[in-house]
């Protein structure tokens, strides 16, 4: 790999959010099922869409054997899509996805 295109593919990594802390905080606090719809709306708007991944299916078959399953729902799913993606920080991802599951 050319040292131009490390350095390209360091930027797209780190990008800022398309959106503010303040917008995101003014989300988090309207409650679970507004931030599902805004996270439908914001995904879809971004082009976000959930695909599975070959790490994804090692994770799930890794915590099943030892019995620490997890399971997203699909706005969780989403909320980390959206963190791959540059749509949102990894900071606004967690705020989101606490005041979710509260």
């Amino acid at each position: 790999m050319q040292t131009a295109d490390f350095v390209e593919k360091t930027r797209s990594f780190s990008r800022k959010s398309r959106f503010s802390d303040a917008q995101i905080s003014g989300v988090a606090q309207a409650g679970k099922s507004y931030i599902a719809e805004w996270v439908r709306e914001a995904a879809s708007k971004q082009g976000i869409t959930l695909r599975e991944r070959p790490i994804d299916t090692f994770a799930r078959a890794v915590s099943r054997l030892s019995d620490g399953v997890f399971d997203l729902d699909p706005v969780e799913e989403t909320l980390v899509a959206m963190s791959r993606a540059g749509v949102i920080t990894a900071h606004q991802r967690g705020l989101l996805q606490i005041r979710y599951l509260r």
